[in-house]
């Protein structure tokens, strides 16, 4: 059987292998590296077809967070481009590749660096970009065997890019019953930035299609419920976590010394609930939006040994994204 009739079928789509923790108390949390969210292997082309090309671009503004001392904005642009390449009736590989930045406007003192309250910006423009690598072989109509690989890199402008790379793979098994159900379950093993080395982190994906209206699946750190109001045209209500650690650039401190933390990390760690929908306005172009509310989002810096310096939480704040796909 082809990857073409493979997908009429409803195929093992692999719609977000996730790559972050699942539930862990506020501590291990603090911990965790989350790795990029890998989209994999749904809609490949059939067998015979060279390669299977989709162009991404989202952007995501947030208004007026409020930590206290200080206001700010963010205007977050990302982009992603995945080529899949069929290798037989039942194999198939993707790679992708991720780039974005995270814009903060501040307006008044921020105290992130144990030096007191500073006014203006505490860090400069935060920079991504992953690699990845994903692939699929289907045992048998039920069972299929997936791998990921990846390689990320998060920096603040001006920070040395070698100490701001991170890596890791897994492993996972999926199953489905056509029509109804499929889940992904495997484990990963991952680096870090805070030079803690290597973690284990859970590939879980679950999608269920409740009646024929209506879906439940999980994605990343989170999870929705869409409805499809006709084939081209999707609304959902979605809630998520994002959270992503950035190499900082070295900083002074008293005395014109290396600050405490100079060289360490940043974490921006968010929690976002809002509806959203999807609409496919040409067989080669579909447009999203969403909005909703931040409900959390905490900027964590650390040394470059690990060890906590500061931290600043912000009240609920409204947010919105935009989304355009180019599909074959």
């Amino acid at each position: 059987m082809g990857f073409a009739s493979f997908r009429v079928r409803r195929p093992l789509r692999i719609l977000g292998l996730l790559t972050a923790a699942v539930a862990e108390p506020a501590a291990a949390q603090d911990e965790y590296e989350q790795a990029p969210d890998l989209h994999t292997l749904e809609d490949l082309p059939a067998s015979g077809i060279p390669v299977d090309v989709r162009v991404r671009s989202d952007t995501r503004f947030v208004l007026g967070s409020d930590f206290g001392s200080s206001d700010a904005n963010l205007y977050w642009p990302r982009g992603s481009v995945r080529v899949g390449v069929p290798l037989s009736k039942r194999a198939a590989v993707r790679f992708r590749v991720n780039g974005g930045a995270a814009i903060y406007d501040f307006d008044g003192t921020t105290n992130l660096f144990g030096q007191g309250p500073s006014p203006g910006e505490p860090f400069d423009d935060l920079y991504s970009g992953s690699f990845a690598f994903e692939g699929m072989y289907r045992m048998s109509n039920t069972w299929a065997l997936i791998s990921q690989g990846f390689v990320t890199a998060r920096w603040e402008g001006g920070a040395a890019f070698g100490d701001s790379i991170s890596g890791g793979g897994g492993l996972a098994l999926g199953y489905r019953i056509p029509n109804r159900l499929e889940l992904i379950l495997g484990v990963g093993l991952a680096s870090t930035l805070d030079r803690s080395g290597p973690r284990p982190y859970p590939l879980i994906d679950l999608e269920w299609q409740i009646t024929e209206k209506w879906r439940f699946r999980t994605h990343g750190e989170g999870a929705s419920v869409e409805y499809e109001v006709d084939p081209a045209f999707h609304i959902f209500l979605r809630g998520h976590v994002e959270s992503s650690r950035y190499r900082l650039d070295s900083r002074p401190g008293p005395g014109n010394q290396p600050g405490s933390a100079s060289r360490g990390t940043v974490r921006d760690r968010q929690i976002l609930v809002g509806l959203g929908f999807r609409w496919r306005v040409h067989p080669n172009v579909r447009i999203g939006a969403a909005a909703g509310v931040m409900a959390y989002d905490q900027i964590k810096v650390r040394d470059k040994s690990g060890n906590n310096i500061q931290s600043i939480t912000a009240d609920p704040a409204p947010y919105i994204e935009l989304r355009i796909d180019f599909l074959p």
